[in-house]
């Protein structure tokens, strides 16, 4: 295996940016995530790594071996993609044993020793002899991981393998994915928008909007800590709020919440947020009377839609509210300053 070095690539398109001098470090056996809005530059960065796409300038390394003129097929890459890509004319064996037209088996195996191997790891053993049209969606996608993994590669690359998936699916097949990603310790990059799924099965993340990269970090990190608003905003609900600082406090139109460990200078605009998970039903310090406006029932809890002060705020509880007005509240622990260029008093949701 191998660890991935990505330095200062940018990459445009008919004159529009679509990577903005990009850099990240993909440590060796990592399962490494790319995630954002469509459009922010994660499917290019991955193609960048594959060779599908040349960079503008920047550098692509994996280990010590640098990939600039190094054709696709020559860097040691499985690839999986959104459409699967197998073979139609081809049986399950065939499919996963293509990779090896071109390399050597990994190890003293045969070639039908080898597909065997990876169809016993993603659990479909004795598929060999089945057509791709005879299987699931889930089952064609765990297909074509087989033969992304059948040369043995230095990287696996993953491209919104799951977005064609209903809802179930997608969280066995990610459990699978992350499973076999372990057992065999290999280096991964993967794609998705869902930022549910980045969270679930990463070591790391990187968010990224616009073609950069705004954060990368431990899932945990990244989600309780947000280095911006727009990290804040995409990862989960977050209530956002921007207000003058006064002291250890900020104030929010009519209200003043005490924030921990607050540094900025007096008459400045801070922008915090607070999980709707954070919030809390009845006294608090931080607290405030607002309206309710719908009640959302998801299973395990209530998401419950707010009106303070004409913004929106979400909380989220496990019974539903009985009143029409509530009295929620934080702790001055629970809320994240995020730096971040914002107007003064906008809050998200401001009507």
């Amino acid at each position: 295996m191998t660890d991935l070095s990505i330095r200062g690539i940018s990459k445009s398109f008919d004159g529009v940016d679509a990577l903005q001098d990009v850099s990240l470090d993909v440590a060796d056996g990592e399962f490494f995530t790319l995630v954002g809005p469509s459009g922010c530059g994660k499917t290019t960065t991955l193609r960048a790594i594959a060779g599908f796409e040349t960079p503008d300038s920047g550098s692509v390394r994996f280990g010590e071996r640098e990939m600039s003129g190094v054709p696709p097929e020559d860097r040691d890459a499985g690839i999986v993609f959104q459409n699967y890509a197998l073979f139609s004319h081809m049986t399950v064996g065939e499919n996963v044993a293509y990779g090896l037209r071109f390399r050597e088996t990994p190890g003293e195996q045969s070639k039908d020793e080898r597909v065997a191997d990876l169809l016993e790891l993603v659990d479909l053993p004795g598929f060999e002899e089945r057509s791709p049209d005879e299987l699931s969606g889930g089952q064609r996608q765990r297909v074509a991981l087989a033969r992304a993994l059948a040369p043995g590669p230095d990287v696996l690359l993953l491209d919104e393998p799951m977005s064609a998936l209903d809802a179930r699916l997608r969280q066995n097949l990610r459990t699978q994915v992350k499973r076999i990603q372990s057992e065999l310790g290999i280096t991964t990059v993967y794609v998705t928008h869902d930022q549910e799924e980045a969270l679930a099965v990463s070591d790391r993340v990187a968010v990224m909007n616009d073609g950069r990269v705004e954060q990368v970090g431990r899932p945990e990190d990244v989600y309780r800590r947000p280095s911006s608003r727009f990290v804040a905003e995409f990862l989960g609900e977050n209530n956002v709020f921007a207000g003058e600082v006064d002291g250890d406090a900020v104030r929010v139109g009519e209200a003043t919440f005490r924030l921990a460990g607050l540094d900025a200078p007096d008459g400045g605009t801070v922008t915090f947020c607070v999980r709707p998970e954070n919030l809390v039903r009845g006294p608090a310090e931080n607290g405030f009377e607002a309206t309710v406006e719908t009640v959302e029932f998801l299973g395990e809890s209530f998401r419950v839609h707010l009106d303070w002060q004409g913004r929106d705020v979400t909380l989220r509880v496990p019974e539903r509210p009985d009143s029409e007005r509530l009295r929620v509240g934080f702790s001055p622990e629970d809320a994240h300053v995020v730096a971040d260029g914002v107007r003064e008093r906008e809050v998200v949701g401001e009507r």
